[in-house]
């Protein structure tokens, strides 16, 4: 599966600047990682042919005398894969590099969450073998607590966690994520921390920031969600309708476009989508009732959850 804007954000922010996830740990009650570490090629290769990639490797120095190493996966949906590469690339860095490691699994997902602490965990007989990872939930109390406590810089990772979010909250979320930015003191820095935060934004979260004035979106980067959920709009009517003034044909196509990012949402989440329910969401004309089904699509663990105040 490729990676997408959402996923690599945050991978970019640590790569650029391994310290950060000390910070991070520590922001969010983890014991904390060391403070020296330094990218290294995500390929792992051992026998059988088999390829481990994580998505990002950090070491300390070699000027240290005990090589302290760090696994980072950015995981925002579930992968049954992962229960077992994750105990074969714990085992080729430490038979490389010994034991003195572990296993970071960044997410925004509860329900993932859950998920990672156990996927890679197993008992046969008398034998328990595997790893249970170290679990960074980015929830909205972490965002909280790195807006109010963090660095500016790092409101990146507070925006992260309105992933998929469209409701008020999240535009809230990325209101404040952007303000903090401000306090950047370097204006490169500041600038990139500011594109960061607008890369993982929902398109919806993105249109109520440009519409209330908030940022000119138009100074920043393209947000390829952005750009994909307008061509959809358009493809559909939306924009169409909007050029004539017709409110009514925007709001059908508004929904017509968000019922289908949530089609992609429930698909991607593993869920068996039939055409009953695909021709249900697509002849929904209520964008806030999608809404409501797309916030609840994030962590709901069956379909039944996801329409079960319908």
């Amino acid at each position: 599966m490729p990676p997408t804007t959402v996923h690599e954000a945050v991978l970019l922010w640590l790569r650029d600047d391994p310290s950060q996830l000390r910070t991070l740990l520590d922001l969010t009650g983890h014991a904390p990682c060391p403070s020296q570490l330094e990218v290294e090629d995500s390929a792992l290769r051992k026998a059988l042919t088999v390829d481990m990639a994580p998505d990002l490797v950090l070491r300390s120095p070699a000027s240290h005398e005990v090589r302290r190493w760090v696994l980072i996966e950015v995981q925002r949906q579930r992968d049954a894969e992962k229960a077992r590469r994750w105990p074969l690339a714990m085992a080729i860095m430490g038979d490389r590099y010994g034991p003195d490691g572990e296993l970071i699994v960044i997410t925004a997902s509860a329900s993932v969450a859950r998920w990672a602490r156990r996927v890679a965990s197993h008992r046969r007989g008398g034998t328990r073998w595997g790893v249970e990872p170290t679990v960074l939930l980015l929830g909205p109390a972490e965002a909280e607590t790195i807006l109010a406590k963090g660095p500016p810089e790092m409101a990146v990772f507070a925006a992260w966690v309105t992933q998929g979010r469209k409701g008020r909250r999240a535009v809230d979320l990325a209101r404040r994520a952007l303000a903090r930015s401000d306090a950047v003191a370097d204006e490169r820095l500041r600038r990139v921390t500011r594109e960061g935060i607008m890369a993982v934004l929902h398109p919806s979260v993105m249109e109520q920031l440009r519409s209330a004035a908030m940022i000119d979106i138009n100074q920043l980067p393209k947000n390829p969600a952005w750009e994909r959920w307008k061509e959809e709009l358009r493809a559909e009517g939306a924009l169409e309708g909007e050029a004539r003034g017709e409110a009514r044909g925007e709001a059908r196509g508004e929904a017509r476009g968000e019922a289908r990012l949530l089609l992609r949402v429930l698909r991607r989440r593993g869920f068996d989508v039939g055409a009953d329910l695909e021709a249900r969401l697509l002849s929904t004309t209520d964008p806030a009732r999608i809404e409501r089904w797309a916030d609840l699509a994030l962590d709901a663990p069956s379909l039944d959850a996801v329409f079960a105040d319908d």
